[in-house]
């Protein structure tokens, strides 16, 4: 479970913060397609992994650091 959380704020926007945006989807899909890739089969690891991704500021990929992020967090977790 991936959750993309990318504020209007991130780019100097304004807007309401509440239900995802065209942005927080497609950007999320993209990241959970990439970290899927990486995982055991559902036989060999039957657990739920949830990860959110809380972007601040946005000046670059903000999806590909959300996967990053995620690797990184799952080799240390083991």
């Amino acid at each position: 479970m991936l959750h993309y959380n990318f504020p209007p704020y991130c780019v100097g926007e304004t807007g309401f913060i509440g239900s995802p945006k065209r942005r927080e989807i497609g950007h999320g899909r993209l990241a959970r397609r990439a970290i899927e890739a990486v995982l055991p089969d559902m036989d060999a690891f039957p657990y739920t992994i949830r990860v959110v991704s809380e972007i601040t500021e946005s000046n670059g990929s903000s999806s590909m650091a959300t996967v990053c992020g995620t690797s990184l967090s799952l080799m240390a977790a083991g």
